[in-house]
């Protein structure tokens, strides 16, 4: 094979386009190849398996960390370093906030921690704090939910946080490390009389541990227990 054939097979064995990484709200990410070197964000939309680019919004995250949407007829230029990781989501509005002082923006009027953080590209070590106004700022759980859609615009920090959090069995504190536990685990934990049943506090209410039920535990969480059906304590 002369050097001009083995040039056009080394072209043609290549994969044509650019790549990029297009993500869902889940943060589900599927690759796609785009020919072009400029592509509008109706482009990347159909890329991500849209038809039209009415039914959702395209956010490209920025090499700073920041994420702003792209218009239909907006050009990106993929060649850029960092330039192709982006969101499709269904959606026809965008809520904005910052996120450890980037201006962020996100298609649903309410997000938790947990999405936070991923949008920081933080991992579990790290908390996500609002920052108020007229309060102290607020370590937010994995699953609080914060509005964006109230008036003003949300702040939010991320920082290393606690390894431990407190939880109370019978009023009596245990510091424990964060993360997600057994029912069997717990009650051994917490020295639960033999035979009898682990109880968590919810809104008020005793809710009794499944065995070999998985509990993610939070800071200031309430335990109790109590003798099986039918027999007294």
């Amino acid at each position: 094979m002369n050097h001009a054939t083995q040039t056009q097979a080394n072209q043609a064995a290549r994969p044509q386009g650019q790549a990029i990484e297009v993500l869902d709200e889940h943060f589900t990410p599927r690759s796609a190849r785009i020919n072009d070197d400029r592509v509008t964000g109706r482009q990347i939309a159909e890329a991500a398996g849209y038809n039209s680019i009415d039914e959702v919004v395209v956010l490209q995250q920025l090499p700073s960390g920041a994420l702003e949407e792209l218009r239909p007829e907006e050009l990106v230029d993929l060649a850029q370093p960092s330039a192709e990781r982006f969101f499709v989501i269904e959606g026809d509005a965008t809520f904005r906030f910052f996120l450890d002082g980037l201006k962020l923006e996100w298609p649903r009027a309410k997000v938790n921690a947990s999405t936070l953080l991923r949008l920081a590209r933080k991992g579990e070590e790290f908390e996500v704090v609002q920052q108020l106004e007229d309060a102290l700022d607020k370590v937010l759980d994995d699953d609080d939910m914060v509005d964006l859609s109230h008036k003003g615009t949300e702040h939010f920090k991320t920082r290393k946080g606690s390894k431990l959090i407190t939880v109370h069995y019978n009023d009596q504190p245990f510091e424990l490390a964060k993360g997600t536990y057994t029912t069997e685990q717990l009650s051994a934990i917490f020295k639960v009389d033999l035979g009898y049943l682990l109880d968590l506090w919810v809104d008020g209410k005793l809710v009794e541990l499944k065995p070999g039920e998985e509990l993610k535990l939070k800071g200031g969480m309430c335990f109790t227990s109590h003798p099986p059906r039918g027999q007294s304590s």
